[in-house]
Formats: C-alpha cells, sequence, structure tokens
C-alpha cells in the first residue's frame, strides 16, 4: 500500500512539472539574420526580429552602400563584398535608407 502511494505522489509531482513547463512562453531565437544589399534594394525590405538580435548588412553589389536610420543606427560605407553587424536590443521600428543612394529603403521591426 505505501508503495503504490508513493507511485502516485511521483506521478502527481511529474505531471505538475510537465503543466509548469507548457505554461512557460518560447524563447524567442536571437540567431542572426541578413540584410542583403543588391540591385539597390535591401534584401529583405523589412525584417522582423527579436530584441538582442544581431542583423549583418552585407553588401552583395559592386557599389558602396550604408544603411543608416538617423539617430537610432548607422552602418557606415559598406564596401562591395563585405559586411556590417548591428545589434538591435529596444523593441520598435526602424526605418533605415542608403545615405548614398536615399531611394533606397527598408525597414526592421524588433520585437
Amino acid at each position: 500500500m505505501a508503495a503504490a502511494a508513493a507511485l502516485m505522489l511521483l506521478a502527481m509531482l511529474g505531471l505538475r512539472n510537465e503543466l509548469a513547463s507548457a505554461g512557460t512562453a518560447p524563447r524567442l531565437q536571437r540567431a542572426p539574420k541578413t540584410v542583403r544589399i543588391a540591385n539597390f534594394e535591401f534584401h529583405p525590405g523589412t525584417l522582423t526580429i527579436a530584441r538582442g538580435t544581431k542583423v549583418r548588412f552585407h553588401n552583395a553589389s559592386r557599389i558602396t552602400h550604408t544603411a543608416t536610420d538617423r539617430g537610432a543606427f548607422n552602418t557606415g560605407r559598406i564596401a562591395p563584398g563585405t559586411s556590417i553587424s548591428i545589434r538591435f536590443n529596444n523593441a520598435g521600428t526602424f526605418a533605415f535608407h542608403c545615405s548614398i543612394h536615399p531611394f533606397m529603403h527598408g525597414k526592421i521591426v524588433v520585437q
């Protein structure tokens, strides 16, 4: 009888732990993401990421570009074939452009 009671207690504790872990929200992935610059466009045009994610701006074109959101971030000049990374620690929407080619626009949404 004592053994049955002990097994029942262990089963209840295990169930309680399963229920507790099922209720926790999954952690957002913060793996680095890439914005590719090619053909005078940012790819993707809009990137949604979690706070703390590092975004790599990779210039796959033959000319220099930038990714700039005045007051928020500025990659500086990105030479052809090179990359610059920026970590986004604050939530918000960051609309950016290339300061050399102002018709090029993109957006980072940080949740």
